[in-house]
C-alpha cells in the first residue's frame, strides 16, 4: 500500500492509492445505462459530466443512485471512518463546478426529488438497476484503517443484511415508496 501525502497552504492530505478511485467512470447517461457493478466514484464521474453539459436531469437521477450506493457501503464497510468517502466524492465532483450550475443542480435535484412522478420513476429505475454488486474498495482505502493497518483486513461487516439495508436506503435515503 503506497501512502501518498500533497500539501496545499498549511493543510496536508494523506490518501492511499486508490482511495476514492474510479476504475470505470461513467459519462453522463440516463439512469438506466447504470449497472449494479458501477461505483459511486464511477457514478459521481458521469453527474460532473453532466452539470458540465447542462443536463440537470440526468445528473440528478446519477446523484441519487450515487448516494444510495454510497449509503449501502458505508454500512457494510466495518471502518465506519470510510463512510465519509460520499461527502469527499460530492466535494470533488463539484469542486470546479460554478456557483450558477451548483444552483441550478440544487432546484432540479429539489424538484426531482419532491415531485411524485420523478421520484417515483428513480425510485423504479434504482430498484430495478439493483443493489451495488461490487467490492467498495474505493471506501475501504479512505477509512482510517488504510493509515493504520490492513485496511482489507476484515474490511466489510460480519452478518451484514445487505437486503435489509438496501430496503433501508430505498425508503429512507431515497424516500422511495414502498
Amino acid at each position: 500500500m503506497q501512502l501518498q501525502a500533497t500539501e496545499a497552504t498549511d493543510i496536508t492530505h494523506l490518501y492511499t492509492e486508490g482511495n476514492l478511485a474510479s476504475t470505470h467512470p461513467l459519462a453522463c447517461v440516463p439512469l438506466p445505462q447504470v449497472k449494479n457493478t458501477d461505483t459511486p466514484a464511477d457514478i459521481f464521474k458521469g453527474v460532473g459530466q453532466c452539470v458540465e453539459q447542462n443536463n440537470f436531469e440526468d445528473a440528478v437521477d446519477l446523484f441519487a443512485i450515487a448516494g444510495a450506493y454510497s449509503k449501502f457501503d458505508a454500512a457494510r464497510v466495518a471502518d465506519k471512518t470510510a463512510g465519509q468517502a460520499k461527502s469527499a466524492l460530492i466535494s470533488q465532483t463539484f469542486a470546479a463546478v460554478p456557483e450558477d450550475k451548483q444552483n441550478k443542480f440544487s432546484q432540479v435535484q429539489q424538484l426531482r426529488m419532491t415531485k411524485p412522478e420523478t421520484l417515483n420513476a428513480i425510485c423504479a429505475s434504482v430498484k430495478k438497476i439493483g443493489m451495488p454488486n461490487y467490492y467498495p474498495e474505493y471506501m475501504i482505502l479512505h477509512g482510517m484503517k488504510a493509515f493504520t493497518g490492513n485496511p482489507y483486513e476484515n474490511a466489510l461487516e460480519k452478518d451484514f443484511d445487505a437486503p435489509e439495508t438496501w430496503k433501508k436506503v430505498l425508503t429512507e435515503y431515497l424516500s422511495c415508496p414502498n
